[in-house]
């Protein structure tokens, strides 16, 4: 560092990515000054009374919550030393590269990140949630879904995250990789408001303790409110969030690292862009871009006796889903979410009428507020928002509705699907059902990265434009929605950054220490994009199911009885399967030989290039247990209406044993009946999201099968 200036690199903000470049930086030999307008927490600091002035909001008593209404949009940050780490949910996922488009770059595809996403999941140390130590069993919160989707076609869609969480003995302090005491994960479900117990992995007890450690200036109660470059570095201008009276101070330094959210980071840049013309030749791509994630809340609260949903970490599950809506694919996650029992007092404090409220829920519904739990949902959003500045200088949002409907739409109906499905009464935030306005914890964009100021801000390691030493390294440059919790790539990002700008310096080859002792870290949704994935390729076009009985005449011998049901999994699959192949599951009676044994196998519906009709081929067990195989045929033989009829209700049928003799095998001719036909009809339904979808998938299916019927004539 030169005497010209007060160190080699400050950094702006001490969250996610402001973290990771303080301790890189200290690490390299740089000293550097980390500005952070909030205050330092420490566990039993959290506020958990039920008034306003407990600590609760930035703009009350310079709080741990920082709301801020960007006209169409609410971001919802942490304010404090770890930034949004300190109420973020713990989740350290990473996007499936399948659903990443064309705005992301290759540097910031998971080609090149993995490594760094293993690299960040060390510092911080996560692993997902096992059993509660007080009761020795899962949360109910996490049994509940699980059981639920247990047995489904989107069991393996459900995963257990990874956690920034300690587990272990609750009453033990042991220190972490990085020194710093923790103790083992409670259970009390307050992972969003600060965790008083110790055992969240906060970036001050990982990355930031690095960075002190190595030597790095922690200066809170700063916010910083100017940029200007000066001899050859730049100028920092701060005040004192807790005396707006005290006077401006000032750092400088040939770097600095802007890490302050992206809402704040993008708002500091415009000002010192549009206001102050400190900065005058950043990009008029500055602020556009923006995303809050597809970031969508609702309530859902339990009825009749049911356990504790409170309990656990916040978040504890998450289930991938990929729904089809319109003509689009539409690609977001649902997780699980304790509503701690300390905010919903604080909740129940300050709205009116809590009298007449409590007697409501305890008389009428007769719930109790630990039966309450949050459904989460983000995805791809449009990514299409624009940041600027209103008349007092302030951050405001140009966003429509409409440029995510699909998304919006296709969230809005899970909650209800859930709530029916775990007895739920089911409640939005009136931000959205009274003032259609959403709310993010997960502000992204604004500073996209690019080759050139024409159509970027920043280049890959986050430099700015026309300013060397002027470094974004937060939310602000993902250039669209992660479609999971981001702060896993923030930090990956952020670790790819820091270490070209520190290579860019001098030292080309220099590695963060801890690179020795990285392990790949599992990557569990992974697996949960990859089966959502196929699911979507086979149920695409949405499906149908019928059901079919088909049995010899009465007082036919021997008897045979065949109840089936078929299942078509997506229209567009099965109509481009030559042989037209439909899934088929039921019981079959045959006299002296399987007593409602089960039996499953497949049945080709009019396949191209055969004579037949359908084709039947089916595998069940007898009474000893033996294996045996069926397979039977349906041929259409004239287009006149009862030819047609009888032809499609009489099946040919031979069973034989698998392992048989040829004198083993038995013919039968089993029909559907009169009574049956129009069971068979009655029971053709749709398999979709809507009922517009359902519908659509019998209305294909009818009309292959109408079509087909008159085409097929065996001669």
């Amino acid at each position: 560092m030169t005497d010209r200036f007060d160190a080699d690199a400050i950094v702006v903000g001490s969250g996610f990515g402001g973290a990771v470049a303080a301790a890189r930086l200290a690490q390299a030999g740089f000293s550097v000054i980390v500005l952070e307008r909030g205050r330092r927490w420490k566990p039993g600091d959290f506020p958990r009374r039920s008034r306003l002035d407990d600590g609760w909001l930035w703009d009350v008593d310079r709080g741990l919550y920082d709301i801020r209404w960007l006209d169409n949009m609410a971001s919802v940050q942490g304010a404090g030393w770890g930034g949004g780490s300190l109420v973020y949910a713990n989740v350290f996922a990473r996007p499936f590269e399948g659903t990443m488009d064309e705005r992301w770059p290759d540097h910031l595809r998971r080609a090149k990140l993995d490594p760094y996403y293993d690299l960040a999941a060390h510092m911080i140390g996560v692993a997902p949630v096992g059993d509660d130590p007080r009761t020795g069993k899962a949360p109910p919160r996490t049994e509940l879904i699980e059981q639920l989707l247990a047995g489904t076609d989107k069991d393996e869609a459900t995963v257990r995250p990874n956690l920034a969480v300690t587990f272990g003995d609750p009453d033990t302090w042991r220190p972490n990789t990085h020194g710093v005491a923790r103790r083992g994960c409670a259970f009390v479900g307050e992972c969003v408001i600060g965790c008083n117990h110790g055992a969240k992995n906060t970036l001050d007890t990982s990355y930031l303790a690095v960075a002190e450690a190595s030597g790095a200036e922690a200066v809170t109660d700063a916010q910083v409110q100017l940029i200007e470059q000066r001899d050859g570095g730049y100028a920092v201008t701060a005040s004192t969030p807790t005396d707006p009276d005290a006077p401006l101070r000032e750092w400088t330094a040939p770097r600095v690292v802007l890490a302050a959210g992206a809402v704040a980071t993008n708002e500091l840049l415009l000002r010192s862009r549009d206001v102050h013309g400190t900065l005058p030749d950043i990009s008029r791509e500055l602020g556009r871009g923006f995303s809050g994630n597809g970031d969508f809340l609702t309530l859902a609260e339990l009825r009749g006796e049911q356990p504790d949903m409170t309990t656990g970490p916040t978040i504890t599950t998450n289930t991938v889903l990929d729904v089809a809506e319109g003509h689009r694919s539409v690609w977001y996650q649902v997780q699980d979410g304790a509503f701690p029992p300390p905010l919903n007092t604080l909740f129940d404090t300050l709205l009116p009428a809590r009298n007449a409220r409590h007697w409501w829920r305890r008389r009428v519904r007769r719930t109790g507020a630990g039966q309450t739990f949050a459904v989460l949902a983000m995805g791809r959003d449009s990514g299409n928002g624009t940041l600027r500045l209103d008349r007092a200088g302030d951050a405001t949002l140009t966003w429509n509705n409409k440029w995510q409907a699909h998304l919006y739409r296709s969230q809005v109906r899970v909650g209800p699907t859930i709530a029916s499905l775990v007895n739920a009464r089911l409640y939005n935030p009136f931000t959205w059902s009274l003032l259609r306005r959403t709310i993010t914890v997960h502000a992204l964009g604004g500073v996209r990265p690019g080759p050139d100021a024409a159509t970027s801000v920043a280049d890959e390691a986050g430099e700015v434009h026309g300013y060397p030493g002027l470094f974004v390294m937060d939310g602000s440059v993902l250039p669209a929605a992660t479609g999971v919790n981001p702060s896993a790539t923030i930090l990956a990002t952020a670790e790819r950054s820091i270490e070209t700008v520190i290579r860019r310096s001098g030292r080309p080859e220099w590695r963060a220490p801890e690179w020795e002792a990285v392990v790949p870290a599992d990557v569990p949704e992974d697996a949960a994009f990859a089966s959502m994935s196929r699911l979507h390729t086979a149920t695409k076009g949405d499906g149908v199911v019928f059901q079919e009985r088909m049995a010899t005449r009465r007082r036919e011998n021997p008897m045979m009885v065949l109840s089936l049901k078929a299942e078509i999994p997506g229209m567009d699959a099965f109509l481009a399967d030559p042989a037209h192949t439909v899934r088929m599951r039921g019981v079959i009676d045959v006299e002296d030989i399987a007593t409602r044994m089960g039996i499953s196998g497949t049945l080709s519906l009019f396949p191209q290039g055969r004579r037949e009709a359908m084709s039947y081929a089916l595998r069940f067990h007898d009474d000893d247990g033996r294996p045996w195989q069926l397979s039977g045929t349906k041929s259409v033989r004239s287009r006149n209406p009862l030819a047609l009829l009888t032809g499609l209700t009489r099946l040919q049928t031979e069973i034989s044993p698998v392992d048989g003799t040829p004198d083993e095998r038995r013919h039968f001719v089993i029909t559907i009946g009169g009574a049956d036909l129009p069971r068979l009809g009655a029971s053709l339904r749709g398999v979709g999201f809507t009922r517009a979808r359902r519908l659509r998938a019998v209305a294909r299916f009818v009309s292959f099968f109408a079509a087909s019927a008159m085409r097929r004539r065996t001669p």
